[in-house]
């Protein structure tokens, strides 16, 4: 469990910020700027923790992983725990409501941390044969 924590911190440190944000009553915060503010902020959420555990996988761009890898890690994990969100806000709070759009967006967001991180992967990997 140690070396787990010692090698993904920043993963779970994220994912506990994720958690905390989706979790809190907001109606004592101000009205979002925009209509679909929420959506951007699932998007943005998900890609930074589709990067996150792909940079705790690399080792911070120090070893390249398998496309298998970062298919599951960097997106994947990520869109399996947008669900898990999605599914306890609906079950677990009474001032949040689980909402299938955000888990569309979650998984939008995921799924281009997983584009940029394959193409980052693939930049090291060829690195790496050229040596």
């Amino acid at each position: 469990m140690i070396g787990f924590l010692k090698k993904y911190w920043l993963s779970v440190l994220f994912l506990l910020i994720i958690f905390i944000l989706c979790f809190i009553n907001t109606a004592d915060l101000p009205a979002p700027p925009t209509l679909n503010f929420d959506k951007v902020v699932h998007t943005i959420l998900f890609l930074g923790l589709a990067g996150v555990i792909f940079f705790d996988n690399t080792g911070y761009l120090r070893i390249p992983i398998s496309k298998a890898r970062v298919f599951l890690s960097s997106f994947l994990f990520p869109v399996a725990i947008g669900g898990l969100i999605e599914i306890l806000q609906s079950y677990l709070t009474t001032t949040r409501s689980g909402d299938w759009f955000d888990f569309l967006f979650d998984g939008i967001g995921a799924f281009f941390g997983w584009g940029i991180a394959l193409l980052i992967n693939r930049y090291f990997l060829l690195k790496k044969t050229l040596k």
